[in-house]
């Protein structure tokens, strides 16, 4: 369109030029003629040769997808639940979290000997894997006499759990650019997983852009309201999924300091699908992302677009609302403007459908709930039919997610995002795990994926030994006796059981816990080991 809009310029030109009379050129003293061309002039003669909405219809060419898809690099060469999670997190990154994990323990009073191990963290996000799958309110209920879960009490001591739920790190205890960056605490990881999600995956032709929530309600600056979202508040993130597959992702981090010409919305889809331009895909937008600005600068990016959108954007058609009234179910109204179409088709409300990737003649079906309630094929335009299949990919990965909720409750701002980072590890790792195989469900992956990770810890002779610390024998006769102490208080153990309250003045010299001597001294201290 430039290029045309400039070459009627050029020709306009010429033909001033030889009407002009022969001594016009020749005449001294005349000024110079200004000059023909700025880049306002070009931009308005631009809009008056672009192509404007029209009621015909007219084929759309778009190249054939031939770019390979599926596993790349090393995740063709991955085999266990466990090397495909390490694709994600391999053990320098888990070592560089131990570190920051020991150095922020140091800065809150722990021992000068406290330090943690990557095979110890990797059997910690293997308990909350089993926490997630069987949860329960609270945390120390695992360890405890009446809900005490095997495998979780096997691999940590309860008070061993605890300072690493305490203090886990993802990022430097102390940064320098924490006071500006909102999410300073687990930046390192985001830039990681942005670069690893995009390049252990090619995807097919259909990408998906939309936004979802990770839920949190504690104060953060950042922290977003969306009614239409079935978790409401938290953090906003851009997502772009292809086949339940996070490619990549943005966090908001609030109100841009500096706004892009183009708009917010444009700038995410274009940044998002920065990796695959030139690539004949389509991307699958919502109606906060779509419009005639978005499809345009995707086409010329090489890719085209699609979604539903919203009829007061910039530089719509005006379609007579009388005549979208008057649509039965499965009838439709179109325009097309070069290779951009609009579609507002009847469903039992009109649906805006905007798309480059095909013409609006093409046709396809949906099913739909007819009047006695048995489904029946209503007839609908092809956008409208790829916009409602592939529109929803970031929804799957969100209901992914929720199916198995890993991490703990937290008055810190940052965890709720750094175990959402971790989870999308394990989805994306899950998806890749489950090509090529038949009916492969995320549980079972998770199982196997959890007892492999405290595998890690358990072949792990000098982590193990830090984890458990002494053998529990030799710990009880070490450091846990009873002493004699001033104050009376209710044992811990007898006053579990119902009608039986008994005080006593004795007390465990380590955990300075109230218990009588004898039973209850060693029932508390063989479930608390």
């Amino acid at each position: 369109m430039q290029l045309e809009a400039q070459e009627l310029l050029d020709i306009s030109r010429a033909m001033e030029a030889s009407l002009a009379p022969d001594d016009a050129d020749d005449s001294p003293g005349e000024a110079s003629p200004p000059p023909l061309s700025s880049s306002s002039s070009s931009e308005e003669e631009e809009k008056e040769h672009a192509p404007v909405w029209s009621t015909l219809t007219a084929d759309v060419r778009m190249s054939a997808f031939e770019v390979p898809s599926g596993k790349q690099h090393e995740a063709r060469r991955a085999q266990s639940p466990l090397s495909f999670l390490q694709l994600f997190l391999p053990i320098e990154l888990m070592q560089q979290i131990a570190e920051h994990t020991t150095a922020y323990a140091h800065t809150r009073g722990a021992a000068a000997d406290w330090q943690t191990s990557a095979s110890e963290l990797y059997a910690f996000i293997g308990v909350h894997i089993f926490m997630g799958i069987c949860p329960l309110p609270q945390w120390h209920m695992y360890w405890s006499e009446e809900f005490q879960q095997p495998f979780v009490a096997a691999a940590f001591r309860r008070d061993r759990f605890e300072q690493l739920l305490r203090f886990f790190h993802v990022a430097p205890p102390h940064d320098a650019a924490a006071a500006h960056d909102p999410f300073s605490r687990v930046r390192p990881l985001i830039r990681s997983l942005q670069q690893s999600f995009a390049r252990m995956y090619s995807p097919t032709q259909p990408l998906t852009v939309d936004e979802c929530i990770v839920g949190f309600k504690g104060r953060h600056e950042a922290k977003q309201y969306i009614k239409s979202k079935p978790t409401r508040w938290g953090y906003k993130v851009w997502c772009l999924a292809n086949d339940g597959y996070l490619l990549a992702f943005q966090v908001y981090e609030g109100k841009e300091e500096v706004r892009s010409a183009e708009g917010q919305a444009h700038r995410v889809v274009v940044e998002l699908t920065r990796p695959y331009h030139g690539g004949p895909h389509i991307v699958y937008l919502d109606n906060y992302f779509t419009s005639p600005d978005v499809l345009d600068a995707l086409q010329r990016r090489g890719m085209r677009g699609c979604g539903t959108v919203q009829r007061r954007r910039r530089e719509m058609p005006q379609i007579d609302a009388a005549a979208i009234d008057a649509l039965q179910r499965g009838e439709y109204i179109s325009r097309q403007r070069g290779d951009l179409s609009l579609v507002v088709w009847r469903d039992r409300r009109p649906v805006w459908v905007l798309s480059n990737h095909c013409s609006p003649k093409e046709t396809a079906s949906l099913e739909r709930s007819g009047a006695a309630g048995a489904m029946v094929a209503v007839p609908c335009p092809r956008a409208v039919r790829d916009c409602n299949f592939h529109r929803g990919e970031v929804d799957r990965v969100d209901q992914l997610h929720a199916g198995y909720l890993i991490g703990r409750k937290s008055k810190k701002s940052w965890p709720r995002l750094a175990w959402w980072l971790l989870d999308m590890c394990i989805l994306n790792a899950f998806k890749l795990w489950a090509i090529g195989q038949q009916g492969a469900r995320q549980l079972d992956f998770r199982i196997q994926l959890m007892h492999a990770l405290v595998e890690v810890l358990q072949t792990d002779q000098q982590a193990m030994q830090t984890s458990r610390g002494a053998h529990v024998s030799v710990a009880l006769a070490k450091d846990h006796y009873s002493i004699h102490v001033d104050d009376e208080r209710d044992c811990l153990v007898c006053s579990q059981r119902p009608a039986r309250r008994v005080h006593t003045r004795y007390a465990c010299a380590k955990c300075r816990a109230h218990l009588c001597i004898g039973s209850c001294f060693a029932r508390y201290h063989v479930h608390n080991a």
